[in-house]
């Protein structure tokens, strides 16, 4: 199984998770969307990265990212095992009719302390939350977020 990580708008694809993820998995594609906010161009990059590659994808998005990992579920719904969404961008225009009906093993991470994208869209989504105590970078969570990862790879490959 392919871990797949999508970076949020202001960041990168070799950020603190995508380190944190690589350290313990080894393996991460992360295609670089960086500067990229329309998500028709990130979408293009992404699945030209995905259909280089055999076989599922465990993704792990972020922010903008947790949003791309959705719209890339809906376009390929048979290569996404599961999805970890990290404070994912559910309160943007593309979000609008995205319901966590149908979505493969999905788990939302999200900071009660996150200014930037509102805990509320996680709440509303559907698919199953870990709220903490962080903000929107959820630096503090790593470790759960390794966790959650681990936990829905195992359930993946069961």
């Amino acid at each position: 199984m392919n871990l797949l990580f999508l970076h949020g708008l202001e960041s990168g694809p070799h950020g603190a998770k995508y380190q944190a993820l690589k350290k313990t998995f080894g393996q991460v594609i992360s295609p670089d969307c960086s500067g990229i906010s329309d998500h028709r161009q990130r979408l293009k990059i992404i699945l030209a990265e995905v259909k280089n590659r055999e076989g599922v994808f465990l993704v792990v998005g972020s922010s903008m990212g947790g949003l791309m990992a959705l719209l890339l579920q809906q376009q390929i719904p048979e290569r996404i095992a599961g999805l970890l969404l990290c404070a994912p961008a559910l309160h943007r225009e593309a979000a609008k009719g995205l319901t966590a009906d149908k979505l493969p093993p999905t788990i939302v991470i999200h900071g009660r302390q996150d200014s930037v994208v509102p805990i509320e869209a996680s709440r509303n989504f559907g698919a199953p939350l870990l709220a903490v105590d962080d903000d929107h970078s959820l630096k503090n969570s790593l470790p759960l977020i390794i966790r959650e990862t681990e936990k829905l790879r195992q359930q993946l490959t069961t």
